[in-house]
C-alpha cells in the first residue's frame, strides 16, 4: 500500500493517515493514526448543519501487500467519532485476483457510517489490472453499495442539506465530469469527490466554488 488517509473534515475537522514509500512507510507509516481538527467553510451551508462533521476515507488498498486487520482496528476507532457525514473516495483494495473481494467484505463488515448519509466514489485502483476491468469495478460498486455506501458515478446527491458531487476515476473507464457539472447548482451547499487530483487543473468547474475531497 502506498498511500491512505482517513480525513474527517468538519463542517468542521479532519482525521488523516497517511502512507509514502520505502521502509518507513512499510513498517512505521501505514499504521500510524493521527487525528487533526480543522475548520471546512462551506458556501450556502444551512444554519443546521454548522459545526456537524464531515469524515472522509481514501486509499484503504485492501489486498495482500500488507495486514489490513490494521484498516479494521482503525475502523473500529473511526466509528467512535460518530461523524454526521462520511464519504471515501476511492482506491478500496490493490486488486490482484479475485481474493481481494472477499478480503474486502470482511473489512465492510466495520464501514464507518455517518449519521446523515454515506457516499462514496471509486478510485483507479478500483478497475482492476491497467485500471481497466469494467467486471471487477462493478463487484467492488455491489459490494460497498450492500455495506451501506451509496456510490456516485459522475452524479450527485443531496444528504440532509448538503449537496455531495461524486466523479468516476479520471485513469479509469467513466470519467465523465460534464455530465454532472453542467447541472450544478451554485445556490446549493456543496463538496466534490474525486479520486484523482489532477482533476483539480481540469476546466470541467463552471462557476464551481469549493471543497474538493
Amino acid at each position: 500500500m502506498k498511500r491512505r488517509t482517513f480525513i474527517k473534515n468538519g463542517l468542521l475537522s479532519t482525521v488523516g493517515i497517511s502512507c509514502l514509500t520505502g521502509l518507513y512507510t512499510w513498517r512505521i507509516e501505514p499504521f500510524w493514526l493521527e487525528f487533526v481538527k480543522i475548520k471546512m467553510p462551506v458556501r450556502h451551508l444551512p444554519p443546521e448543519l454548522i459545526g456537524k462533521t464531515l469524515m472522509q476515507i481514501s486509499d484503504i488498498h485492501i489486498g495482500n501487500r500488507f495486514d489490513y486487520q490494521y484498516i479494521i482496528d482503525s475502523f473500529k476507532e473511526a466509528q467512535t467519532l460518530n461523524p454526521d457525514f462520511v464519504v471515501y473516495t476511492g482506491d478500496f483494495v490493490s486488486y490482484e485476483n479475485e481474493k481481494q473481494f472477499d478480503q474486502l467484505n470482511e473489512v465492510l463488515q466495520y464501514t464507518v457510517r455517518g449519521k446523515f448519509g454515506t457516499v462514496g466514489v471509486l478510485g483507479n485502483h478500483d478497475y482492476g489490472r491497467n485500471w481497466a476491468e469494467q467486471d471487477v469495478a462493478d463487484k467492488i460498486s455491489s459490494q460497498l453499495e450492500h455495506a451501506g455506501i451509496r456510490m456516485l458515478k459522475n452524479e450527485q446527491a443531496e444528504i440532509g442539506g448538503l449537496n455531495i458531487i461524486g466523479f468516476d476515476d479520471y485513469w479509469a473507464l467513466n470519467f465523465n465530469p460534464m455530465k454532472v457539472m453542467e447541472s450544478y447548482d451554485e445556490a446549493k451547499a456543496s463538496i466534490v469527490l474525486c479520486h484523482n487530483p489532477d482533476v483539480c487543473d481540469l476546466p470541467v468547474w463552471h462557476h464551481y466554488k469549493g471543497w474538493i475531497l
